[in-house]
Formats: C-alpha cells, sequence, structure tokens
C-alpha cells in the first residue's frame, strides 16, 4: 500500500511539473526572488522605481528641483505588455501623454517597428495604444488623439496620415500621397481636420467615414473648445467661432519686432484654449486668451512645447527623457522613462482635464 501511495505522489509530482501554468508560476517567482527591485509585467517586461535628477532647465529662471521616484520601463516584448483599455477608468484619472516609441531592435518586425504608447503625467501606467507599426525610417511627425480618447491619428514624415479607432481596432489610411502634416479634433470628437495639399484642407468624419473638404486652415497648434476654434499662428493667436468661423479675436506679438523676433518658434496651447505659449530665441510670449493680452520677456522664462490646463504645467515633448515644470510653484521633475528604444517626433498631452488638469496626484 505505502509504495501505491508513493508512486501516486510521485505521478501528481511529475504532473505538476510538466503544467504549463505552474512552470510559469515557479519562474515568475524565481525571478522576483532575484530581482526584487523589478516589477514584472509579462515574462520579458518590467520596470524599476529610480529618483528623479537634477535638471537645469529655463531660461535664467529659479527652479526648485524636485526629487522622488518614477517608474523606468524595460520592455522586451511589447505583445505582452498591457494596451490602453478605454473601459478601463482608473487609466484616465491623470492627463495622460502620448508617443511614438520603438521599444525594441530585435529584428522582429512587430516589437522593432514605432508603436503608438501612452503614460500617465507622474509617469505611471504606460500603455500599449495601437499594434499598428510603422517602420523607424518613415517615422512619426504628428500624433494627436480626439477629446473622447476614442481616435488616434499620426502622420508620418512624408505626410501619410492614419487613423486607429481604440474601440474597434479599426485602421483608416487617410492620406496616401504626401501632404503636410497638421490635423486638428472638433471638439465633439466626431471630426479630424487636416491639410490633405498645400492650402487645401478636409475633414474626415468618423461616423461614416466620408472625407469632404472645409473652408478652414488647420494649425496643430489649436484646439476646439467652449464653441471656439483657437489657433497659435507664426505671429500671435487667432480666436474664431467654430460653426462660422468668423474671427472672434486676434492677439498679436509686438508689430515693432523684427520678423525674427515676432516668430514663434516653439508654441503650445492649453487643453481648453485659455492659455498659449511661444517663444524664439530673442524672446518669450505668454497669451492670456481670455484677457486678451501677450506677455512679453526676454529672460526668467520657461518655455512649453507641452501646456497643461490652466497653464499650471508644462513639458518638454520628448519622453524618452521626461521633462515636467509646475509654472506656478517653479518646480521641476525630469526623469528617464526608458532604459533603451527610439522615439519618432514629440510626444503631445491627452485627456488634459482629468484631475482637474493636475498633473500628479495630491500629496505626490
Amino acid at each position: 500500500m505505502k509504495k501505491i501511495l508513493l508512486l501516486a505522489l510521485f505521478s501528481i509530482t511529475l504532473m505538476g511539473c510538466n503544467d504549463p501554468e505552474s512552470a510559469a508560476a515557479e519562474a515568475a517567482q524565481l525571478r522576483a526572488e532575484q530581482h526584487p527591485e523589478r516589477t514584472y509585467v509579462g515574462e520579458h517586461n518590467y520596470y524599476t522605481m529610480e529618483s528623479s535628477e537634477h535638471a537645469a532647465f529655463g531660461r535664467k529662471k529659479e527652479l526648485k528641483v524636485m526629487y522622488q521616484d518614477f517608474p523606468r520601463y524595460f520592455v522586451e516584448k511589447a505583445k505582452e505588455w498591457p494596451k490602453e483599455d478605454l473601459n478601463d477608468a482608473s487609466s484616465y484619472d491623470l492627463p495622460r501623454f502620448q508617443f511614438a516609441w520603438a521599444n525594441s531592435s530585435s529584428k522582429d518586425e512587430y516589437e522593432s517597428g514605432l508603436k503608438i504608447w501612452s503614460m500617465k503625467t507622474d509617469g505611471t501606467d504606460l500603455r500599449l495604444v495601437t499594434d499598428a507599426t510603422v517602420e523607424l525610417v518613415n517615422g512619426i511627425k504628428n500624433l494627436t488623439r480626439s477629446p473622447n480618447n476614442r481616435y488616434v491619428a499620426w502622420a508620418d514624415l512624408g505626410g501619410y496620415k492614419t487613423v486607429y479607432d481604440i474601440k474597434t481596432g479599426k485602421v483608416v489610411e487617410l492620406s496616401i500621397a504626401m501632404s503636410p502634416l497638421p490635423m486638428l479634433w472638433s471638439e465633439d470628437s466626431r471630426y479630424l481636420y487636416f491639410e490633405r495639399a498645400r492650402n487645401l484642407y478636409s475633414r474626415w468624419d468618423s461616423m461614416t467615414g466620408e472625407i469632404s473638404e472645409i473652408d478652414f486652415d488647420v494649425r496643430s497648434t489649436a484646439v476646439n473648445f467652449g464653441g471656439k476654434r483657437t489657433t497659435v499662428l507664426d505671429f500671435g493667436v487667432l480666436i474664431e467661432d467654430a460653426n462660422t468661423n468668423e474671427e472672434i479675436n486676434w492677439i498679436g506679438v509686438d508689430r515693432s519686432l523684427s520678423m525674427n523676433e515676432r516668430s514663434l518658434d516653439i508654441s503650445s496651447i492649453d487643453p481648453e484654449g485659455r492659455y498659449a505659449w511661444g517663444s524664439n530665441p530673442s524672446f518669450g510670449f505668454f497669451f492670456d486668451i481670455e484677457k486678451g493680452t501677450v506677455k512679453q520677456m526676454v529672460d526668467g522664462f520657461v518655455p512649453a512645447q507641452i501646456l497643461g490646463k490652466d497653464a499650471h504645467y508644462s513639458a518638454l515633448s520628448k519622453m524618452t527623457y521626461v521633462t515636467i515644470v509646475d509654472r506656478i510653484e517653479d518646480k521641476v521633475w525630469s526623469w528617464s522613462a526608458f532604459s533603451h528604444g527610439a522615439m519618432s517626433g514629440e510626444g503631445i498631452l491627452y485627456n488634459g482635464l482629468a484631475n482637474n488638469g493636475l498633473w500628479f496626484k495630491e500629496g505626490k
């Protein structure tokens, strides 16, 4: 009887060893024991928590360097990484950054291609937005996200434009010929306006799939909000009625300046179109659009490639090394978000009104 029991127990042990789930669990436990500083995401990916760093940033502007831990991601297999899920409310409790990133230099076409990714403004909750890959040589120059977070649109270096529906996984090719880059969403997320050829503009209807011509200009540094379309142009900010296209106001920089001194080489606008930023090597310009004013600065300013709600926070648009500034309290955070990989183009902000526009949760 004892021999029978021993044989039975031995058989059960062998069965357990051959069980893939059991083997995977044991391997995961072993990895955790060997690398307690890592948090694994799937079998091949993980992140560590590392302190932010000192960064000289701004233009003769004194900023308090903030030190706290942020995730640093090591992604070898994008296929194993969690995707952005519109039904997961926890992903949208903060504003988010969206960017194009190739996570690997392997020969695997899927892993080495550019894909769209996103993460919260505090560096957490990295998500894979779309499986659609773009070759590094083509690059992704311009990115945008619909106000309802559902649609992602991008233009590659040649101006070929694509829309991805996160809800259905459907991919739509908007332009199959080289064209300029600008794109802009309507406030209700139904239409994507884009420049199909030089000074020729169209709109894509997300409900019908139809493309039709429009009679107003499109710029990427713009926002449709509250029935107004607010656009940062080369020398100022234009406010129009989004329905009639009639001009409501124009806030221009000082016309006594030279063309180079007036030109807004770097520009951004907040999600509600209340504030805008522009700068060049000579000056910085802060636009209070509600008041119709522009403040011109020579020194003591921080450029804003990405501008948050109420101009409280701003960021540089390169997401490999994240740099965030609290423009109210003059604080700066800088950290390396990724261990490796290649970025293409510039990051953008979306879901910008979440958490009342604040980029960090209270107490962090």
